[in-house]
Formats: structure tokens, sequence, C-alpha cells
């Protein structure tokens, strides 16, 4: 699917939303597919490459595991589940209160491969719900999408990752749906 849209997130959310579009959905392609290409990706974005295959497959759990808050986000998930599935991430992760003399507490990831990966995200996740920016950074309501976007429309209510492709085929389901009935 090509979106035309990219709809970049601000600051440190912009990794989050890139590290979720690394896989197009619902079979298309993916540039975590490999341990080679995963940590090609990972240094191109200012992360570390990652070891091994375990690595490799805890980076994949954990976008899978992120978009879904993000699909959440967009009503389309339950909350509560969605954030469950992010508990074992958090678990393994390591970051510190540190205090910025003109900013106050403030947390710091630490960790190293793919747990500085999730630390860093996580700590961006913290700091965008403090700040109130986490809630825009949503997946499309497409299903079969789920591409990751931040909405910046003035009322906070867009709900695809593209109006021209995603909204478009999603009206257009809809009117088909009652024509028939």
């Amino acid at each position: 699917m090509i979106h035309s849209d990219p709809s970049e997130a601000p600051g440190k959310l912009e990794p989050l939303r890139l590290l979720v579009n690394t896989a197009t959905l619902p079979d298309g392609p993916d540039e975590l597919e490999s341990l080679e290409a995963a940590s090609a990706w990972c240094r191109r974005h200012g992360f570390p490459a990652l070891s091994n295959e375990r690595e490799h497959d805890r980076l994949r759990a954990f976008r899978e595991a992120l978009r879904e808050v993000l699909y959440a986000n967009n009503g389309e998930a339950e909350p509560e589940a969605a954030w469950g599935a992010m508990r074992a991430a958090a678990g393994a992760i390591a970051a510190r209160l540190a205090i910025d003399p003109q900013k106050g507490p403030l947390l710091e990831p630490g960790g190293a491969g793919v747990e500085r990966i999730v630390a860093v995200s996580l700590c961006a996740v913290y700091d965008a719900i403090a700040d109130g920016t986490w809630a825009r950074l949503r997946a499309c309501k497409r299903a079969d999408c789920r591409y990751a976007y931040y909405d910046r429309s003035k009322n906070g209510t867009r709900a695809w990752c593209s109006m021209a492709t995603c909204g478009n085929r999603e009206k257009a389901q809809r009117r088909r749906a009652r024509e028939r009935a």
C-alpha cells in the first residue's frame, strides 16, 4: 500500500512511528525481516545493531505490541489488553530518573542492544503521555493497514493513515454494504 501522507510525529515519537511502519500489513515488505536487515535499520535510525536472533525476535515483538497500542489510540483495540502486551517489553528495560535543571525530572534510557531500543522507545512514550502528544500517535483504523501516523488534525479525530487510500476504501465499503442491505 502506498502512503502519500507520512504524517511525521513530533520529536521522539517519530522513531516510534518509523519502527511500526517497518512492516506493511497484511503481507507487504518487512524492513526487519532478517537479523541483518533489522540491524541495518537500527543503525540508520541511530539505534544499536542487534546481536542475535533472540534480540531480533524481541524487536519484532515489541514493534507489534507498539502497533497494537497505537491501534488502541485510534479506538480500534482494547487499551488494557494492548498495554498488557507491552508489559513484557517494559519489564526488561533499564531506565533511571534523572533531574534536568531546566525541565525537572525525566527518564533516561539505559541498556544495550534491543533493551536500549525498547528503553528509548518507552521513555519517549512516557514523555509523550506527560506532554499530551501521545494520544495523537495512532495506527490506521483499517485492520489490514494499521500504518502509524501522527494526527495533526485540528480536532484530533483523524482515523486513517490517508484519506486518499484507506479512508476512501473504507467509505466505499460502507456505501456498498448499505446498497446491498
